[in-house]
């Protein structure tokens, strides 16, 4: 696979397509001004990709579908029968969500360290969580949109959370361990099992939406300069997911950070 990107004059390619959350910069002589006729030349050009949005429209589309398989599998339960293909359906989903819950905060991670000043960095970890991923990551959004500190401390309270079902997921452990009682079955399953199960699935995916309405709405009123035009952009294009939690699921907000 060819991973080396053609210059901008290869041949067969017409134009840019710039998508959803893509921004276009020039580096250093990408761009040529030509004395003698006084013409621009594009040399080179990059492009950016904020993948924050995407994750979370992810996110809601599995807890759809974890949604639907669980509202399938307990009527079916209310009848005296059972399915281990439609509890695998709800596990699955409802684990694809939470991944993609815990991607967003890990997207909006990058963001924020493309557009902040190094200064501005989060570079290591402070108090409860010190040294765990959840801890530094709600460091970054905690000084990227300007939380003070009973939002800094919600934040991380809820990334830290939000990373515990990930984890799961991403570093799945194969060794022994002691079983847990699947909420709908009462019966023991795996731990992860009863984990990842629609419900909780609704929990991580709201928390991860409601910081994606909770985060540019603070930047906007106390947030670095450096952020608006992310937080802006968080608000517009998230705009559809508030609107389609709410008509699903009911308020997605409780409290301000």
């Amino acid at each position: 696979m060819n991973t080396t990107p053609p210059a901008p004059e290869s041949s067969g390619v017409s134009g840019v397509r710039i998508t959803r959350g893509v921004a276009l910069a020039f580096p250093p002589g990408g761009i040529v001004i030509h004395a003698k006729d006084n013409k621009l030349e594009v040399k080179q050009f990059h492009l950016r990709l904020n993948l924050a949005t995407e994750w979370l429209e992810i996110a809601f589309e599995n807890l759809e579908r974890a949604r639907l398989a669980h509202a399938e599998w307990a009527n079916l339960r209310a009848t005296g029968t059972d399915s281990d293909e439609l509890l695998n359906r709800e596990f699955k989903a409802a684990m694809q969500a939470m991944v993609a819950a815990g991607t967003f905060f890990e997207a909006l991670y990058a963001a924020t360290r493309e557009v902040l000043p190094p200064h501005l960095h989060a570079t290591q970890t402070v108090g409860r969580g010190k040294g765990k991923r959840s801890a530094l990551v709600a460091e970054q959004l905690k000084r990227a949109f300007g939380l003070r500190k009973k939002g800094a401390a919600n934040l991380l309270s809820v990334v830290s959370e939000v990373y515990r079902f990930r984890d799961e997921s991403v570093h799945p452990a194969a060794a022994f361990g002691p079983p847990a009682v699947h909420p709908l079955l009462g019966q023991y399953v795996e731990r992860r099992v009863a984990m990842f199960t629609f419900p909780n699935a609704q929990l991580i995916v709201r928390a991860a939406i409601a910081y994606a309405k909770i985060l540019p709405t603070v930047a906007n009123k106390q947030g670095p300069k450096e952020s608006r035009e992310l937080a802006a952009y968080l608000l517009s294009t998230c705009e559809p997911l508030f609107v389609n939690w709410e008509s699903q699921y009911g308020s997605l907000l409780e409290t301000a950070a």
